[in-house]
C-alpha cells in the first residue's frame, strides 16, 4: 500500500485558481485595507523588521498578528491532514477549502456593512480583516501543496522562483538526462502558478476598492473545494525523486 502524504495533490487548474485568489486577497487588503500582507509572510517578516527597528509598535502589532493568524491557518490545516493519514483516508484539500472561501466571504460582508476603509496606520476595525485573511491564507498555504509531483506554493513566490531558477540551470546544463522531461513539467507548472499569483494582483488592483471584491475569491476558492480537489498523492521528497525508483 502506497504511503500517504500529508502534502496533497491536485491538478494544476486547481492551484492556477488558488494562486490567482491568494494574490487577489493579498493585494485586495494591501492597497484598499492597509498596507499589512496576509499571503506573502516574506514580506511581512521584513516588514516586521523595519517597523520594530523604526519604532512603530502599532504597526508591528498588526502585521505580528497577521503572521500569527497564518500560522494558526497552516498548524490547523496540518493538524486536518494529519488525522486523515492517522485513519489512513485520502489527504485532501476539500475541507480547507470550504473553510477559507467561507472566510473570505465572511470578511467581504464584514468590509461591505463596516467602515473600513484604506489607513497607512492600521485602526481597531482592521485587525478582523488582517486575522481572518491571514488565517484563510494560512489554511490555503497548507491545503495544496503539490501538482503531480512538483512541490508548489500558492500564496507567495519566493520558494518558487528559487525552484524556478534551480531547474533552469539543471536542465541548461543537462543534468541528470533520465528527468530531463520531468524537469520541463515542474519549470512550466512552477512558472504557471507564479504568474496566475501576480495575475491575481492585477485584479485586485484594477477591481478598485469595492468592499464587496474579496467575495470573488472566497467563491472561486468554495467551487475549487467542490469541483477542483482530488485524492493525496504517493509521499515523495522532492517532483524528480520518482526518477530513483526502480523501472517495471
Amino acid at each position: 500500500m502506497p504511503e500517504r502524504t500529508h502534502h496533497p495533490s491536485g491538478p494544476l487548474g486547481l492551484a492556477i485558481a488558488l494562486a490567482a485568489s491568494a494574490g487577489f486577497v493579498d493585494a485586495h487588503i494591501y492597497v484598499n485595507v492597509t498596507p499589512v500582507f496576509v499571503a506573502n509572510m516574506s514580506g511581512n517578516l521584513i516588514h516586521l523588521g523595519i517597523l520594530l527597528g523604526g519604532a512603530s509598535w502599532h504597526r508591528a502589532l498588526a502585521t505580528l498578528l497577521t503572521l500569527a493568524a497564518f500560522t494558526a491557518g497552516v498548524i490547523a490545516a496540518t493538524i486536518h491532514h494529519d488525522r486523515r493519514v492517522a485513519r489512513a483516508r485520502p489527504v485532501r484539500p476539500t475541507l480547507l477549502l470550504l473553510v477559507e472561501g467561507s472566510l473570505l466571504v465572511v470578511l467581504a460582508l464584514y468590509l461591505w456593512s463596516s467602515s473600513v476603509s484604506f489607513t497607512s496606520q492600521p485602526q481597531l476595525v482592521d485587525y478582523p480583516v488582517l486575522l481572518v485573511a491571514g488565517l484563510a491564507m494560512g489554511l490555503q498555504a497548507a491545503a495544496l501543496r503539490r501538482v503531480g509531483q512538483v512541490a508548489v506554493a500558492t500564496t507567495y513566490g519566493t520558494g518558487t522562483i528559487v525552484r524556478i531558477g534551480e531547474k533552469v540551470v539543471l536542465a541548461a546544463r543537462r543534468a541528470d538526462r533520465t528527468t530531463e522531461h520531468r524537469r520541463r513539467v515542474a519549470i512550466a507548472v512552477l512558472v504557471t502558478v507564479l504568474v496566475s499569483y501576480i495575475i491575481g494582483a492585477i485584479a485586485a488592483t484594477a477591481a478598485g476598492d469595492g468592499p464587496a471584491a474579496l467575495a470573488v475569491p472566497g467563491v472561486v476558492v468554495v467551487a475549487c473545494a467542490v469541483f477542483g480537489t482530488s485524492d493525496g498523492v504517493p509521499s515523495e521528497n522532492d517532483d524528480e525523486a520518482v526518477s530513483s525508483r526502480p523501472s517495471r
